[in-house]
């Protein structure tokens, strides 16, 4: 990796390097595998797997982009449960599925823009108030089933079914979804002024201030946009496996969030980060489950090996970085 940064030079950014890196990673690990296993890129197996990394990347592309600016959210898989639990609880008291998405989505767009203010305002650390959100609506979860399974019947909400489960010819809805948050979110950051403020932001939040961006109302955007992908994410996920537990239901998707993202070249610091990478992350992570699984690899493994690829995902950008910078 330290080579190809040498030999690309400095035409090209080190988040560029890094996304270029993990694509290689990517391409590799897929050949690896399907050459073990053949079966490993039959279609039902392509489709499945698409449809795992979109949800993962609908969230991960929002935590990206909280990060980018500076922040964090530790309370994605906590909302992505809540807004599961919630819409398959009413559904069950019969709400009509229209009025169930708007509910679930306003709710996931009110805590993202709750969290914004009490950073911004209240000038609350990021991490406490989201870890802070991610106790209670795991607990509101629990509490409004009475820590019960929940679930729905494909035949009594097939709008809800084929969210989830639908293709659009060979293609799952969710990664068609996906791609739609995709191209939405490359405009703003990348298309818009305020979506280029959202890196300077995060590079240097003060000098940002003192330049006359609008730091506070930016910030509150990316949580509210974090939280709007999340709550469709946990629209998706419940209607994909029919079932919420809230005891289980997203446990460690904020990790994984972050994982992706800082596969993806995002720094924890904030201030740089591809969202095409993200996309790229997501898909490493859940192509490396896959893989252990067809592999033969104890499935009490993959959040180790996670670990793993996370630290070494940190230890090679901080090597990239180091060598530009004596370059």
């Amino acid at each position: 990796m330290q080579e190809l940064a040498l030999r690309l030079g400095s035409g090209i950014s080190e988040v560029g390097i890094q996304v270029l890196c993990m694509l290689v990673v990517l391409v590799a690990m897929v050949g690896f595998t399907a050459v073990k296993q053949p079966q490993f890129l039959s279609l039902y197996q392509m489709q499945t797997t698409g449809r795992e990394v979109a949800i993962l990347s609908m969230f991960a592309i929002g935590q990206g982009m909280v990060i980018i600016a500076g922040g964090i959210d530790l309370s994605v898989g906590s909302v992505l449960c809540f807004v599961g639990t919630l819409s398959l609880y009413l559904m069950q008291a019969g709400w009509p599925i229209g009025a169930v998405i708007a509910v679930a989505i306003l709710f996931a767009v009110g805590v993202g823009a709750l969290h914004g203010v009490l950073v911004c305002y209240l000038n609350l650390q990021p991490f406490i108030v989201t870890l802070c959100s991610l106790l209670v609506w795991r607990s509101l979860a629990r509490w409004l089933t009475n820590d019960a399974t929940t679930s729905y019947q494909e035949g009594a909400q097939p709008l809800f079914f084929w969210l989830g489960n639908g293709k659009v010819g060979p293609v799952p809805v969710p990664v068609a979804i996906v791609l739609v948050v995709l191209l939405v979110s490359l405009f703003i950051m990348r298309g818009t002024v305020h979506g280029r403020y959202l890196y300077a932001i995060g590079y240097n939040l003060e000098a940002a201030r003192f330049s006359g961006v609008r730091v506070n109302a930016l910030r509150i955007f990316t949580y509210a946009f974090c939280g709007l992908l999340t709550g469709i994410a946990g629209l998706i996920d419940a209607s994909s496996v029919s079932t919420v537990a809230p005891s289980s239901a997203g446990t460690l998707y904020e990790l994984y969030g972050i994982t992706a993202a800082v596969l993806g070249g995002c720094a924890l610091t904030g201030g740089q980060g591809s969202l095409i990478g993200i996309i790229i992350g997501a898909a490493i992570l859940k192509i490396l489950y896959k893989a252990l699984l067809f592999l033969g690899v104890s499935s009490l493994l993959t959040d180790a090996v996670t670990g793993v690829v996370l630290v070494a995902a940190v230890f090679a950008d901080a090597l990239i970085k180091r060598r530009r910078s004596a370059t």
